[in-house]
């Protein structure tokens, strides 16, 4: 099952452990002193005792993960693929609605488990297994287009719940992969580009609505999806005439053109797919953040009060248990989306840099890890995680201090929740998997 490893050549990254577990008992604090709040007392006083639960139930995994050698997990891509996508399917079939998405799968007796959660490390293992097979092929667009559409079957299935916030962490973790795997720089960017295009021109017509009370004509066609559709068919139309035309006139200018073109066909695409998925009041929260005040008592109300906490901890905060926007309950998702915000107001500008250090110390190690895998998988499972990791906690951080927009993505270690506290550390254990291997022959 696994290959031993001799004692002389074990090396325990002891700065990625001692932060794991100085995160986690940071979150668990944090939670217990948010479920002190009178409040929401029956409901939350138990969030802490199972947090630590969850911590252990994590930590048994992290321990047997590192029996197994990770390189035996990728002879296994193609079945644990397969099985992350059934899950998935299973979720939307069978799962229980929560707030409006079916993201959970219940085995009575209260226990619950959220699939996406888990399905990440899932995707990484094998998204990795499938660049290592390509890699001498990764600079060919064919190899690249069939990499993402590896990852777009389980983010279809994520948005089908709909759970916007964890599809979109796979995106960044899968472009983050195909760096390392070698992908050539100008796919990369038009990729990049075409994404940009997709999110940026549904957000835009609802920011300029919500600014402006009275609505132009441009803004109200170009926020039509069936206009949106009718433009990027235009360009699909230019591309197509350009292709035909470079059949026969080999031009530089020509290929260019025809790319760019094909850039916006896609994207125009995506953004017309996006613009009818996404609600109204979806929209507005991804936007608000940029001026939380247009709509104060509404998709705003969460940002303000965040940065309300935040700068009311100070230099040194108010202690365990004296945040007055945990205690008397102003902040909503304190103990999950919103728990940096109540860390922040107990312990202050000294606390909250501690935990930075914290974290860039993780991601440090995670980077380090990397680079001295012995072995391109190794190499591309370590930067998908480390990759969902730095993800998670730029935007989680971002969106406490109003800099990004909210996704209700959780802070790692920190935010309470099982299924997002056990997959943080089997990933962990696998970055510690491949750290301890690179000895091997």
């Amino acid at each position: 099952m696994s290959n031993p490893i001799s004692k002389d050549r074990i090396k325990i990254d002891y700065v990625l452990l001692i932060t794991t577990v100085v995160l986690i008992i940071l979150g668990i604090l944090t939670i217990y002193s948010v479920g002190s709040s009178s409040s929401e007392i029956r409901a939350m006083e138990k969030q802490y005792i199972k947090q630590i639960y969850w911590a252990v139930a994590g930590f048994i995994i992290f321990g047997l993960l590192l029996l197994v050698n990770y390189q035996k997990l990728g002879e296994h891509a193609f079945l644990i693929y397969i099985g992350s996508v059934l899950l998935l399917i299973l979720t939307l079939l069978i799962g229980k609605r929560i707030r409006g998405s079916r993201s959970w799968i219940t085995l009575g007796g209260g226990f619950g488990f959220q699939p996406s959660e888990f399905v990440k490390l899932g995707i990484i293992l094998s998204f990795a297994k499938f660049l290592e097979k390509n890699n001498e092929k990764i600079k060919d667009i064919k190899t690249v287009i069939l990499a993402l559409l590896i990852v777009f079957i389980p983010v279809a299935l994520i948005l089908l719940q709909p759970d916007f916030g964890t599809a979109l962490v796979y995106i960044p973790v899968a472009f983050v992969m195909l760096y390392f795997a070698g992908i050539r720089t100008s796919h990369l960017l038009s990729f990049l580009i075409i994404l940009a295009i997709a999110v940026v021109l549904p957000l835009f017509t609802t920011y300029f609505q919500l600014i402006h009370s009275s609505k132009t004509m441009f803004i109200e066609t170009l926020s039509e999806t069936t206009v949106i559709v009718k433009i990027s068919l235009i360009f699909g139309v230019l591309f197509l005439i350009l292709f035909g035309l470079y059949k026969f006139v080999k031009s530089d200018i020509i290929y260019r053109a025809m790319i760019i073109f094909l850039i916006f066909f896609v994207g125009l695409l995506l953004s017309a797919l996006l613009n009818d998925f996404l609600k109204p009041y979806q929209k507005q929260r991804l936007i608000v953040f940029i001026n939380p005040k247009i709509d104060p008592f509404g998709s705003g109300y969460n940002i303000i009060q965040s940065k309300i906490a935040i700068g009311a901890g100070g230099l040194f905060g108010k202690g365990l248990k004296g945040g007055t926007q945990s205690q008397l309950g102003f902040l909503p998702e304190r103990s999950t989306d919103f728990i940096f915000s109540i860390f922040a107001e107990e312990w202050g500008f000294t606390g909250s840099f501690f935990l930075l250090v914290m974290y860039a110390l993780f991601i440090y190690r995670g980077i380090a890890i990397i680079y001295n895998a012995k072995d391109i998988y190794g190499t591309l499972v370590a930067s998908g995680i480390v990759g969902m990791f730095l993800f998670h906690i730029i935007i989680n951080m971002g969106m406490t201090v109003g800099i990004m927009p909210i996704t209700g993505i959780p802070l790692p270690f920190m935010s309470y929740g099982g299924s997002f506290l056990i997959t943080s550390l089997a990933s962990t254990s696998i970055l510690f998997n491949i750290e301890m291997r690179r000895y091997q022959r």
